[in-house]
């Protein structure tokens, strides 16, 4: 038994070498027995005894010919029809009945009480030749398997057990021997192969049902598609003449067939190693690491001071239909932004253009934040007229209550403060404007340059653009002076002024936004790199948005600075697997865990033990005996076997400038 902890408060995974059922599958037999004693009444001293013995003859009847129900299977990995980086994974199955692999028995000895019957077979398409197929399951009755001939494929003889009818289907594949004989483990292996675990408080109360994983010894093709077979070797491994068991392959030669139950089966595909998930997140593109367009050399220094600020040239049609290049920038600055904006007399965009003398030009950048913010609200006419008609409440509402002050009537029952509760439609609104919900994505980010193809980008949400986006949307209604005055009482009631701690964040346009849809971040406000700072989830930056505004661009907003970032797979990505390394020539090893989880430099098998290197399938008792050898521990079983055999998600940090 293994336990290894988990994240959530004082809870724990406890790894089980096996789980046994309380009988086996089979046909049982329980003989009762009842002896009456008495003495006749006529003579007292005289005893009597009578036996009434009766037989009983009961079936346990396991799982056996499959298929195995959805319901069945808690979790596969790789998941079904997967595209990933999964060329380092050992496939494994995971069952919600945790007796399950050990409900039969794979020799015929009865010396294998502790190994599965169940065995997970993975074929690659590199396995078959030109011409050859990968076998095609087939379904066929219970009596066409138990009636197989060598003709058609090699099959035990095998007896129906009660409850098992003529007429039920059964999931075969037949696969010649050559391409069996190596990905089959041995009983050795399979004392390893297959272990059981369940969830535990601190106080070792058990906290859910166990279950039962079933590995694979065998690593995917890499680059190409790999199928998985859950299939039953029941009572296919006899004695070889020594202590161990081998699997009986009944004199077939190597093109014959051998035919396997499938209990169940999925496919996956493995990417390219150089466009896998920490692969294409290594090479994004980070410079510079801030949104901004590159700084060309012929540029005047004026202009390199407008492009550093996050600026880009745009064209800019006039009132007056005339045309002339303006400078603009979005929300998304390369650094805090010390810049003010008065919007107390706000009528109209043009009030919030500005002219830089020295440059000649405009600066269109708050003018087009507000207009934006007024037609986007316009647009959603729902919101449009709640807003106008609140508006028209609350002014109404204050007017009569200025006009009772004048005249010294009594307030009676009339509340001394108008109600500055929003309409909760229109109080999303402007919540999902200040986060940047629904806008144009030209106005996040005007030009190409400013986010390539596979490229990150860390910013600044600037507060004053925002200011203006959302006095833009409070703009509707905004007539007269009254209005004017009216809305900014109504700006202070709804804070829409950019208070708090500031508001960073990042873009990221990469095919790993839509190549991996399940991708996580955590931000830090500190930098890893800092003395003493080790990033804990505890000191997360609180996440204000998490969006895809394209299949392959992603938008993330923190309250704070971002100073470092991880980038991770979900967490129920965890799987079995070895630990990949950039050396062609030995591009596997296992780092393992001392008991309570962590790792050691000094735990490293530098190099796996290989039962066919090439062919991706690995020697498991030796790779055992290794891992006992350096850990150093008495005993080693399963369930050592599997924890040390975990591998995490994949993750990636990055650290912002500065």
């Amino acid at each position: 038994m293994q336990l290894l902890n988990i994240p959530s408060p004082g809870a724990q995974i406890e790894f089980l070498e096996f789980q046994q059922p309380a009988l086996e599958s089979g046909t049982y037999e329980v003989e009762v027995k009842q002896t009456l004693r008495g003495a006749p009444a006529s003579n007292p001293q005289e005893t009597i005894q009578e036996e009434f013995p009766q037989r009983l003859t009961f079936e346990v009847t396991g799982e056996r010919f499959g298929p195995l129900s959805p319901t069945d299977i808690a979790a596969v990995f790789p998941p079904p029809d997967s595209v990933g980086e999964h060329a380092n994974v050992l496939p494994h199955i995971t069952l919600r009945r945790s007796t399950l692999p050990w409900e039969r028995f794979p020799g015929q000895e009865g010396k294998d009480e502790n190994l599965s019957w169940l065995v997970l077979l993975l074929l690659r398409a590199s396995d078959f030749g030109e011409g050859e197929k990968e076998p095609e399951p087939k379904s066929i009755t219970v009596r066409e398997l138990l009636a197989t001939q060598p003709e058609t494929a090699y099959f035990p003889e095998l007896l129906k057990e009660h409850g098992q009818q003529d007429d039920d289907l059964v999931t075969v594949i037949d696969v010649p021997r050559r391409i069996l004989e190596p990905l089959l483990p041995s009983a050795a292996e399979l004392a390893w192969l297959a272990h059981a675990r369940q969830r535990v408080t601190q106080n070792n109360a058990v906290e859910s049902e166990a279950e039962a994983t079933v590995l694979c010894k065998r690593l995917p093709e890499p680059g190409g598609k790999s199928t998985v077979h859950l299939v039953s070797v029941e009572r296919r491994y006899k004695a070889d003449g020594t202590f161990d068991f081998t699997f009986d392959f009944q004199e077939a030669g190597p093109t014959d067939l051998i035919r396997l139950v499938s209990l169940a089966r999925w496919t996956f595909h493995c990417v390219d190693p150089a466009q896998s998930f920490s692969a294409l997140l290594e090479k994004l593109d980070r410079e510079p690491g801030v949104l901004r367009a590159p700084v060309m050399e012929e540029m005047t220094t004026e202009a390199a001071a407008w492009i550093e600020q996050g600026h880009v040239p745009v064209v800019h049609r006039m009132r007056q239909g005339n045309r002339t290049v303006s400078f603009y920038r979005g929300p998304l600055l390369p650094g805090p932004n010390p810049d003010t904006v008065s919007l107390e007399d706000v009528q109209c965009a043009d009030q919030l253009l500005r002219y830089h003398p020295d440059s000649g030009l405009l600066d269109v950048s708050y003018a087009a934040a507000w207009e934006l913010g007024r037609l986007l609200t316009l647009d959603n006419t729902r919101v449009a007229l709640e807003l106008f008609n609140w508006k028209r409440q609350t002014a109404h509402q204050e007017h009569t209550l200025r006009q009772r002050s004048v005249r010294r009537l009594p307030r009676g029952r009339q509340r001394a403060e108008v109600s500055s509760a929003k309409p909760q439609r229109v109080a999303e609104w402007f919540q999902g404007l200040t986060r940047l919900v629904g806008l144009p994505f030209s106005y996040l980010v005007p030009e190409e340059r400013l986010l390539p193809a596979e490229s990150l980008r860390f910013f600044w949400l600037d507060p004053v653009w925002v200011d203006c986006l959302t006095d833009g949307a409070l703009s509707v209604g905004r007539v007269t002076e009254a209005d004017v005055v009216h809305d900014r009482r109504l700006r202070a009631r709804m804070a829409l002024r950019q208070g708090g701690p500031a508001v960073t964040g990042f873009l990221i346009r990469s095919s790993v936004v839509s190549g991996w849809p399940d991708l996580l971040v955590e931000g830090y406000p500190e930098r890893v790199d800092d003395a003493g700072f080790i990033p804990d989830r505890g000191d997360t930056l609180k996440l204000l948005r998490f969006d895809r505004l394209a299949d392959d661009v992603l938008i993330c907003l923190f309250e704070g600075e971002i100073k470092t970032l991880d980038v991770h797979q979900k967490p129920e990505a965890m799987h079995f697997g070895l630990d990949a390394r950039d050396d062609p020539a030995d591009p596997y090893s296992k780092n393992l865990r001392t008991r309570d989880g962590t790792g050691e430099e000094e735990l490293l098998i530098e190099r796996v033990p290989w039962s066919d290197e090439r062919k991706g399938i690995l020697d498991i008792p030796a790779l055992a005996a290794q891992m006992k050898e350096k850990l150093g521990w008495d005993s080693f079983t399963a369930a050592q076997f599997a924890l040390q055999m975990i591998e995490g998600v994949q993750k990636v940090r990055f650290l912002s400038e500065g």
